[in-house]
């Protein structure tokens, strides 16, 4: 049985701790992948009452230049103008043919739904995923080495999506996340 890991990063890792490593440049079709993150967020806002986000290039090409890198932790407005939101993942398996996939990164994102509580509204990948003012997103992915803390764990496969307007602003959770 493979050891699968998967991380998500909002706020520190930690013991202060980040993880880089040189990306591998794997050939994918970034049209496929374009699609596969625009219906896999898609579908899921749909279910959250949030219009389709469209797909932007300039937000991919920030994303991916984020990607290429190999380091765990958020941007943190280190892209330029305009700011935007950010979702962050990373997985990694020992099974050889374990790929942490779109589908796979987006549903952790989403996942943290369950988290969600209306009367308490905390910033969360799953805000940033449904927020309804957020109408761009752009998002791109690096097979890392070591990444995750060790060979041991095989590449790592690390997401980024990069969303215009950005969301989880203090004080609009309301009107822009329907649980």
């Amino acid at each position: 049985m493979a050891l699968r890991l998967a991380l998500i990063f909002l706020g520190a890792l930690p013991f202060g701790r980040v993880f880089a490593t040189p990306a591998l440049f794997v050939t994918r079709d970034p049209t496929n992948d374009a699609e596969q993150y625009l219906d896999t967020h898609n579908k899921f806002r749909a279910s959250h009452g949030a219009e389709p986000l469209v797909w932007d290039d300039e937000l991919a090409r920030k994303a991916q230049t984020w990607a290429n890198r190999c380091v765990f932790e958020h941007s943190h407005g280190r892209l330029g103008d305009p700011q935007t939101g950010e979702n962050i993942a990373a997985g990694a398996g020992t099974d050889s043919n374990y790929d942490y996939n779109i589908p796979d990164c987006v549903q952790t994102w989403t996942d943290e739904s369950v988290d969600y509580h209306p009367e308490n509204p905390v910033a969360s990948h799953f805000t940033q995923v449904v927020w309804k003012s957020t109408t761009q997103v752009g998002c791109a992915s690096a097979e890392c080495q070591g990444m995750l803390g060790g060979a041991g764990y095989g590449p790592t496969r690390y997401h980024v999506c990069e969303y215009y307007p950005p969301g989880n602003w203090k004080g609009q959770f309301p009107e822009n996340v329907q649980p």
